[in-house]
């Protein structure tokens, strides 16, 4: 596996498992400095480094290496502070693994196109049994598949702001306000449900505060009307 077979793979994944903009400048980072020590597998890298280099917190690294391990990119040993530092490994997909994989599969192909000839009737009959209307008829063994419930990873606080960018005046507190208020629930609602979607709850937040906004600026409209009608003489 090279440099740009581990890239490309990157984008065939991301089709399917998308990713932000933070968890791409990790991987890229770590795949960086496994290239500088040599594709060397697992390979250590202080926590400390990663903060100096791309200035994010221990929070935030540890939150972006278990999303890229759910989504089969990486896997990580955690370290100890003290005595080692925690190691990565780059994940390599089955599909790239042996690029030779097809040769081994015809090793004993041949003597079996020199032995007895096939029984084409016996195919035939296949063919008419298997033969209907549908270009793709169903198969009614197999059963649906229940959908994975994906496991609730909690936003970055930069997540969080560029969902509530520009939208509010004060975006910016607000932001931190609804961050620093769910993570102190560990994420869950008053009624003590989980969240399962932080952005909507986000929105719904931007929208409930443009409200408050819009009914204050009528509240001091009719305070200044009134005001101004008492004052005039007659």
């Amino acid at each position: 596996m090279n440099y740009i077979e581990l890239i490309n793979q990157f984008w065939s994944i991301r089709r399917y498992k998308p990713m932000t903009a933070y968890e791409a400048d990790f991987y890229f980072f770590l795949l960086k400095e496994c290239n500088m020590r040599n594709w060397l597998s697992p390979f250590e890298l202080p926590t400390r480094l990663i903060y100096a280099e791309l200035g994010y917190s221990n929070k935030t690294i540890s939150d972006l290496r278990n999303r890229l391990k759910q989504k089969g990119l990486i896997d990580f040993i955690e370290g100890n502070r003290r005595e080692k530092a925690a190691s990565y490994i780059i994940l390599v997909s089955e599909r790239n693994q042996n690029g030779n994989q097809l040769g081994n599969q015809n090793g004993n192909q041949s003597s079996n196109q020199n032995g007895n000839p096939l029984n084409t009737k016996h195919k035939q009959k296949q063919k008419e049994d298997n033969n209907s209307n549908e270009l793709f008829p169903l198969d009614v063994t197999q059963k649906p598949k229940r959908r994975e419930k994906k496991e609730f990873i909690p936003p970055t606080i930069e997540e969080v702001k560029s969902v509530f960018m520009e939208k509010l005046p004060d975006w910016e507190i607000q932001a931190e306000t609804f961050f620093y208020h769910y993570d102190s629930l560990g994420w869950k609602t008053v009624t003590g449900a989980k969240v399962q979607r932080w952005d909507s709850m986000a929105n719904k937040w931007i929208i409930e505060k443009l409200q408050t906004n819009g009914n204050k600026r009528q509240t001091d409209n009719d305070t200044c009307s009134d005001t101004i009608i008492r004052s005039t003489p007659g």
